[in-house]
């Protein structure tokens, strides 16, 4: 029984499975890349439409806007522009946020529901949706004196759809069932290299594709990579639901005599357990849930409120909650961070790409060195390793804030190397503490504060930005810091917890 126990398994290591493995990894890289190839882009060209259009300055001013010695007439417009184009850039921030907020209360059970597959394919339809808009919106202005406010109607789609609230919980649950407790902080901090990979490429290249092209060609090439992907997950992506289970490879007429395989102390204990009565197809047919069933929100909180031994559910919801400062913080700053950094800077398109693959490229060798280095060689834990991430984004954070000289930019790049550790590390705690069918749920609590975030942080970076912008633009950096020490003081109370039960998070919190 243990030869053939054996031989079992040495069979269900099948080569199709590594790479299935590493299916999710291509369309993260996909999606990336392709927004940040067009997002820069959009974003000069709807300040250049805003004053075209809606401020009738004449076109040859406009096109001064993207220029680093720019008049002081030219800098008076520029700074006339700005107020409104953050309103803009609010509006369209508050409205992406609204169905992916109320998607955020069932997305966890969707999720560990009907699948991870699902999920990524009809968010990713959202996001090709409203490039197609904004790429025939975009066309349409080289002929025509378009609104910019038509912009916003490509927000439609994909937040209708779901967003990226959808799309980051399924991708985060694919990896953590195609994962086991050894690998999992390996697969989490090799998706973000591929974010980052997709964010330094995709910036870098945008300015120079629109330099000997246009922002419409630019917006076209986007939405054709989002098509592709799309297409992609459609008829190549494996459902990654029942990877993590014990019986996952042996094929469903073997399943009636399960053999359960323990291994301890290199012995093997095989036990046959007896048949049991079907009882899944009865309570499908009894209490399937609807796709809006209040089912999945009660299932939702029931599994984030449940009690845990050694004060896990503790550890959940402070990592939760710091995960959720950073993703406050991260929402307010892509609100006014473009426009502060043209007006304090006055960088063109090709300066602040260029300053964006570097700020991206950075943290990058951050995760390297702090995973690589830091985990390996000395041995830190993944706590320790996110306690670094905050204390690298306060001081970044503070750098910016007092910032004068172009150069004073690329310091605090430097400052915030590490800052990107924080995200894969708090995904990892959780995967290793909880079981695989409650993964979802949790990993939505988050994505829930991510979608409904935007309605304070930006609308509070905003004011701080038109507050501030005569006088410091960059004052919101030390909200930021400030916002960051509370995630340092979260993850340092898990540190806390962690060493008052040592010998049980010895290895899942290695």
């Amino acid at each position: 029984m243990v030869e053939k126990a054996s031989l079992a398994q040495l069979k269900s290591l099948k080569w199709g499975r590594i790479f299935n493995m590493f299916y999710v990894e291509p369309v993260v890289f996909m999606l990336i890349f392709s927004h940040m190839l067009s997002g820069t882009i959009m974003r000069n060209q709807l300040i250049y439409q805003t004053c075209t259009v809606t401020f009738r300055y004449n076109e040859t001013d406009c096109k001064l806007l993207d220029s680093k010695n720019a008049s002081t007439e030219i800098q008076a417009i520029e700074t006339e522009l700005q107020s409104y184009v953050a309103n803009m850039f609010l509006i369209r921030t508050l409205f992406e946020s609204i169905v992916p907020a109320i998607c955020g209360l069932f997305i966890g059970s969707w999720s560990d529901h009907y699948g991870r597959k699902p999920l990524l394919i009809v968010s990713m339809i959202g996001f090709s949706a409203s490039s197609v808009i904004s790429s025939t919106i975009c066309w349409m202005s080289s002929y025509y004196m378009v609104n910019p406010w038509w912009y916003t109607l490509a927000a439609v789609p994909h937040s209708l759809l779901g967003g990226m609230c959808v799309f980051s919980v399924a991708a985060s649950c694919f990896i953590s069932d195609t994962s086991d407790i050894k690998t999992r902080p390996y697969r989490m901090m090799f998706m973000e290299l591929v974010m980052f990979v997709a964010l330094t490429s995709g910036s870098l290249l945008s300015s120079f594709v629109y330099a000997a092209t246009s922002a419409a060609f630019v917006q076209s090439l986007s939405c054709s990579m989002l098509v592709l992907t799309t297409l992609f997950l459609i008829f190549y992506l494996p459902e990654s639901l029942n990877m993590r289970q014990d019986d996952e490879d042996v094929p469903e007429k073997q399943k009636d005599a399960a053999v359960t395989i323990t291994i301890s102390d290199q012995q093997l204990n095989v036990s046959e357990k007896a048949d049991k009565p079907p009882e899944k197809p009865q309570d499908q047919g009894e209490s399937e849930p609807g796709l809006f069933s209040l089912k999945h929100v009660k299932d939702m909180f029931s599994t984030c409120f449940k009690r845990r031994e050694n004060n896990a559910h503790t550890i959940i919801w402070l990592v939760t909650l710091a995960g959720c400062v950073t993703i406050f913080v991260g929402d307010g700053v892509m609100t006014v961070m473009y426009l502060y950094v043209r007006q304090q800077f006055h960088l063109t398109v090709r300066e602040y790409t260029i300053f964006e693959t570097v700020s991206q490229s950075v943290p990058l060798i951050g995760v390297l060195l702090g995973f690589l280095i830091f985990k390996k060689i000395f041995g830190l834990s993944v706590v320790a390793l996110a306690l670094l991430s905050d204390i690298s984004e306060i001081l970044s954070s503070l750098a910016k804030g007092f910032a004068f000289l172009p150069w004073h930019l690329y310091l605090s790049v430097v400052l915030g190397v590490f800052r990107s550790i924080q995200g894969p590390m708090c995904r990892t705690i959780i995967s290793n503490i909880v079981p695989a069918s409650d993964t979802g749920k949790l990993f939505a609590i988050g994505n829930i504060v991510q979608s409904v975030a935007p309605f304070v942080a930006a609308p509070l970076y905003t004011a701080i930005y038109k507050g501030s912008l005569a006088s410091n633009p960059g004052g919101f950096n030390f909200l930021s810091a400030a916002l960051n020490m509370i995630s340092f003081i979260l993850i340092g109370c898990v540190l806390r917890i962690k060493f008052k039960h040592r010998k049980f998070y010895a290895e899942m919190l290695k």
